[in-house]
């Protein structure tokens, strides 16, 4: 059977809070009863991007994971009152209005966050995945439709289908606690690993400072090579997905006519960078 699945990319998502915007343009003094009442204007959001730093000065990213109702195929808030959950033949997971209004116990029930309180109706909601507008004949729910870069995507098609193609594209839920969820992630090693940067140079014939560019990088850990890479025009290098709490590991740097250089650098929960290292003629 069809199912509604929802993929979002983090590598594409800028932080650009459109999915946010948009849904609260779609639902703040707006009511789509029976699926939901009008969410409140502040200090109650759906759906919206979550800032992530790695690295160190001057070797420093930013990325966003953005964040909604998982519509998970094993709910947490379904065992706890299957009474004020509605579980559509879709997949997608809604509460009941009528029995969300003064029920606290409803917004605590999922153990991510997904479910708020709107405390000027006194009632619980969440994400509906914009049930109201795929019933008109939607394509996609306004967070995927207003997102410039594609970050956010449906899919439609049976669970053993998106099983496989969570597979091959390496897709991945926010939590692996067994809560089936239908919303997975491209990209979360930025948030569980690893990069160590650093830069190359040497000092050429006239005394002048050079970027060390084509250098070759290699990562070491016990004298096993666990990745290589080459510095760009900078003379800089990133070596990227390097697991966590990694600890003492050797960088390796190559360069023709240059002496190689060794040095140490130990991976915890951070991303390292290392000073500017400098090649000696041979």
């Amino acid at each position: 059977m069809e199912m509604i699945h929802v993929v979002v990319d983090t590598a594409k998502c800028v932080g650009c809070f459109n999915c946010m915007v948009a849904c609260k343009d779609e639902h703040v003094g707006n009511s789509w009863l029976p699926y939901t009442d009008e969410q409140q204007k502040h200090e109650q959001k759906w759906i919206g991007p979550e800032k992530h730093e790695r690295g160190e000065a001057p070797f420093t990213e930013m990325f966003f994971i953005t964040k909604l109702c998982r519509h998970c195929g094993d709910a947490a808030c379904e065992k706890a009152q299957p009474d004020a959950v509605k579980r559509r033949e879709d997949g997608v997971v809604l509460l009941d209005a009528e029995k969300a209004i003064g029920n606290r116990d409803l917004a605590d029930a999922c153990p991510y966050g997904m479910i708020s309180w709107n405390e000027e109706l006194q009632a619980a909601q969440k994400c509906t995945m914009c049930a109201h507008l795929l019933d008109s004949g939607w394509k996609e729910p306004r967070c995927v439709q207003a997102c410039p870069l594609r970050a956010l995507s449906i899919v439609r098609c049976g669970d053993e289908e998106f099983e496989k193609m969570a597979e091959e594209q390496g897709l991945e839920p926010l939590t692996d606690d067994g809560g089936a969820p239908r919303v997975l992630y491209k990209g979360l090693y930025k948030r569980d690993t690893c990069f160590i940067a650093g830069a190359l140079a040497y000092m050429d014939g006239g005394g002048a400072e050079r970027a060390a560019a084509g250098a070759a990088v290699k990562l070491l850990k016990d004298g096993e090579t666990l990745s290589e890479t080459k510095t760009d025009f900078f003379g800089e290098f990133k070596i990227d997905r390097v697991p966590k709490d990694s600890g003492a590991c050797e960088i390796v740097c190559s360069l023709d006519g240059y002496k190689a250089i060794h040095a140490e650098v130990t991976v915890g929960a951070g991303s390292p960078c290392l000073d500017v290292l400098y090649f000696e003629e041979e």
